[in-house]
Parts: C-alpha cells; sequence; structure tokens
C-alpha cells in the first residue's frame, strides 16, 4: 500500500506541475519553465522511490526492529538453556506484518483484545539435542511461529 500511495503522490503532483509550468508559459511567454518543470517531476519519482526501496531492501535482508531483536536475543539465550538442547545453528528470523489477523488471533478461546497490526515473528532453525527437548512450545510460548529442525546426538 505505501508504494501505491507514493505512486499516485508523485503522479498528482507531476500533474500539477505540469498545468503550472504551462501557465507561466503562457502568461510569461518564457520556455523554461518547462524543463524546470520536467526536473521537479524527476525529482518527485527519485524521492518517493527512496523509501519504497528501503522499505523492500529491510524485507529482503530480513532485518527486525530493535526491539524485536532484543526479544530474538533473549529468546535463543533461553533456548540454549533448555534442558536437553546441545546447541542451535542457522537461526534465520523476519516479520510477518501484513495487518490481516492470523489464526491464533480470530479465536482461541478468550475475550482479550489483541492489537491486529502486531508483527508476528517467523523463523527457522536448527537444533541439536542430547534428550527430548521441547523448543517448538518453547518459542510458541513467546510469540514466535517458528519451524525447528532438531538433531539427536548419540
Amino acid at each position: 500500500m505505501h508504494g501505491i500511495f507514493l505512486h499516485i503522490l508523485a503522479d498528482t503532483l507531476g500533474s500539477v506541475a505540469v498545468v503550472i509550468s504551462t501557465l507561466l508559459v503562457h502568461f510569461y511567454g518564457w520556455s523554461g519553465f518547462d524543463p524546470l518543470a520536467s526536473f521537479f517531476i524527476a525529482v518527485l519519482i527519485f524521492a518517493s522511490a527512496i523509501p519504497l526501496v528501503i522499505s523492500s531492501a529491510k524485507t529482503l535482508l530480513l532485518t527486525v526492529p530493535a526491539d524485536v531483536e532484543y526479544t530474538l536475543r533473549d529468546t535463543l539465550a533461553g533456548v540454549s538453556g533448555l534442558r536437553g538442547v546441545v546447541g542451535y545453528s542457522g537461526p534465520r528470523f523476519w516479520v510477518e506484518d501484513s495487518g490481516v489477523p492470523h489464526e491464533d488471533q480470530l479465536s482461541h478461546g478468550h475475550d482479550g483484545a489483541h492489537d491486529i497490526g502486531e508483527p508476528r515473528v517467523l523463523g527457522v532453525m536448527h537444533v541439536i539435542a542430547s534428550r527430548a527437548a521441547d523448543v517448538e512450545d518453547f518459542l510458541r510460548s513467546r510469540g514466535m511461529d517458528v519451524v525447528v529442525q532438531v538433531e539427536r546426538e548419540w
């Protein structure tokens, strides 16, 4: 939605610039207003593209906000401290913020209010466990939907 908004905003301001430059050329007779309007439109398109490129890059690089990163570090320390867990490798996490309620928020047995736009942490990791360790329940209790590949150490 952000990209659509920026595109419509740039188109609208570009149209306004064309109308203004046409009026200025008509009343003052100087044809230099047209290239100035074209330059203004190019700057608008470039300026509206920068936030969209930054947002896309953050999504592709799987960056998470600082407060979520702190929670992830704390949670990974908790995974290391679970009985039966020898270690973990390759943790990859990302934030899903679609603004659409997921299944857990729709009905799960109580009347508590939820922030529908609250980001949900998704991820995948490889865990090495010596005994039965319930890593998935631990991560779910922290509000994370993570696929865990468990390797048993013999």
